[in-house]
């Protein structure tokens, strides 16, 4: 086989290849990407959900149908550590609790906007 020939397909292949890894490393990015979007639009409606829940005015019913779906949506995708700051948080708040306070709010609080 003449040498031209050798180069000419070792150079053909090698373009091959360098397309074929640049598509695959490109639809992985996007993949990534679009991951990452979804998890901050749940992130998101977590945390206006628990606006919500703070401010007077708004119908509490309202907002804790909106703050227990944001809550069972963020289980499904968040890491572990941000749902057992997440339900550390909800435990210390629920009405249930007679232990809760002000300073165990604010410090689960600042706990739970950290993991996130």
């Amino acid at each position: 086989m003449d040498r031209t020939v050798q180069v000419a397909i070792i150079a053909a292949g090698a373009s091959i290849v360098a397309a074929v890894l640049s598509f695959v490393l490109n639809k992985r990015a996007e993949r990534l990407s679009a991951l990452q979007e979804r998890l901050l639009a749940h992130y998101r409606e977590l945390l206006s959900a628990l606006s919500d829940l703070a401010v007077d005015g708004i119908d509490k019913n309202k907002a804790n149908q909106r703050f227990a779906l944001a809550v069972n949506t963020i289980a499904l995708v968040a890491p572990q550590s941000v749902i057992l700051a997440l339900m550390d948080f909800h435990d210390e708040v629920k009405f249930s609790n007679p232990n809760r306070s002000d300073e165990g709010h604010d410090r689960k609080l600042k706990h739970l906007l950290l993991e996130i």
